[in-house]
């Protein structure tokens, strides 16, 4: 079970960032009028959750 910690912290974290950056693109897109925003966030959320969880991988060593 310990084994599978850095894991699932690193899923949580991957989810975690494309969710904020979805609502973030969602937020931006309200305000400009322009639905692009919200693919730029979830594109966006998506690399910076992915960085997060390459981190935390290569941290535990996995």
């Amino acid at each position: 079970m310990k084994e599978l910690l850095p894991a699932v912290a690193a899923g949580g974290t991957f989810a975690g960032g494309v969710l904020l950056g979805l609502a973030a693109g969602i937020l931006a897109g309200r305000q400009t009028g322009n639905q692009l925003w919200v693919l730029a966030g979830l594109f966006g959320g998506m690399v910076f959750g992915g960085y997060g969880a390459l981190r935390l991988l290569l941290r535990s060593g996995k």
